[in-house]
């Protein structure tokens, strides 16, 4: 694969038609080359691309994509706000790291090959959904502790955390009680 080197004078209509001249595709849309500029190709540009250690592999990376879709009524959905990569660390867990407007985040999909294995078996677009998947549960894993975080705080502090020691069982009961004036 041969690169563009683009300079400041480099625009998307001149680089097309260097596109044409040599009739190939430079590279895959990663970096700075016609195919960004090619309508529908946005999402694949070199900024969006997640980081990844000197000491991490990258397996897959699956940029942003329009992903068509069976529902009726929906043509597609603009899923180019994120990129995905799963790296295997020289030493440590399969990671997947994600890439959207928000920053980088970084998902432990732990030890096991048997998740890289099921990635191969997979088609681009599966494996993009796959992957945002992975990242939509991790979201709510983490927005789930906080929410339960703050309801036992909040009962804690309204002194409505209650205990009750059952050393039969060798366990001690947690609950919290309803707000007074509330039907329970």
């Amino acid at each position: 694969m041969s690169n563009i080197e683009t300079r400041e004078t480099d625009t998307p209509a001149s680089m097309s038609s260097r596109l044409a001249n040599t009739g190939k595709l430079d590279d895959l849309g990663f970096g700075w080359s016609a195919a960004v500029f090619e309508a529908g190709n946005y999402g694949r540009e070199a900024w969006r691309q997640p980081p990844a250690a000197d000491d991490e592999e990258t397996l897959f990376h699956e940029p942003g994509r329009v992903l068509h879709s069976a529902h009726d009524g929906v043509r597609a959905t603009d899923c180019r706000s994120h990129c995905f990569k799963i790296v295997k660390p020289r030493h440590g867990d399969y990671t997947l790291v994600v890439s959207h407007g928000g920053g980088v985040e970084r998902v432990n999909l732990g030890y096991s090959r048997r998740i890289v294995n099921a990635f191969n078996q997979m088609d681009s677009d599966s494996r993009f959904r796959l992957m945002w998947t992975f990242d939509v549960y991790d979201a709510a894993k983490r927005e789930a502790a906080v929410d339960t975080a703050k309801t036992y705080r909040e009962a804690f502090v309204e002194d409505r955390l209650k205990k009750r020691r059952l050393p039969a069982r060798n366990a001690t009961k947690v609950w919290i009680e309803p707000r007074a004036g509330r039907a329970a």
